[in-house]
């Protein structure tokens, strides 16, 4: 465990990516080096919107099912709805998470998710997920949670219902990209 009175490491200053590969520009090494760590030379930073990380979508994936259940976060009435509308997992039923997002602006590191679940004012779960450090892209891309199993849902009465949820969206310099609620319910069908 950490010590909290350890002293902070300092946060490294950012770096503008179009700078460096102008810096770089006469050493063909460092760019083919740069670009392989997926860190795009033409990438253009909207100017209208100041985030890092968008994360546009949350989708539950069935193993045995079809249809995916999605919250979108495209606007703020969206972040409101997820609120509003229960998640429906089939009891016993195999599912994955899949994070839809893009990075913006510069590079962030060690982007995490943070997911607390309770039944009944009582945590039952609270795990966090390193996703990785990501460079700025101009296109959205996916993650699987887990990449290469699946989560099982509990069964039983007991288990059925619905679960208050809160993910958040976090970095190692401790910002908070996105944060919402949302709602679990356990059923016997995918119908609810």
């Amino acid at each position: 465990m950490a010590d909290p009175d350890a002293p902070k490491m300092p946060i490294p200053p950012e770096i503008d990516l179009k700078e460096q590969f102008e810096k770089e520009a006469n050493d063909p090494s460092m760019i083919a080096y740069l670009k392989s760590l997926g860190i795009d030379p033409n990438y253009v930073p909207p100017k209208d919107d100041p985030r890092r990380v968008v994360v546009s979508s949350l989708s539950v994936k069935f193993k045995d099912h079809d249809v995916p259940v999605v919250l979108k976060f495209d606007t703020d009435e969206d972040l409101k709805q997820a609120k509003k509308t229960p998640m429906v997992i089939k009891e016993g039923c195999e599912y994955r998470m899949t994070i839809t997002f893009r990075v913006q602006h510069t590079v962030v590191l060690g982007l995490k998710i943070q997911n607390q679940i309770s039944k009944l004012g009582k945590t039952i779960v609270k795990d966090e997920e390193i996703l990785g450090s990501y460079p700025p892209k101009n296109e959205f891309q996916s993650l699987d949670i887990p990449k290469n199993e699946w989560n099982v849902a509990p069964t039983g009465t007991l288990s059925r219902g619905e679960y208050k949820a809160k993910m958040k969206f976090l970095d190692d310099d401790g910002n908070c990209h996105l944060e919402f609620d949302y709602i679990i319910k356990i059923a016997k069908d995918y119908s609810g």
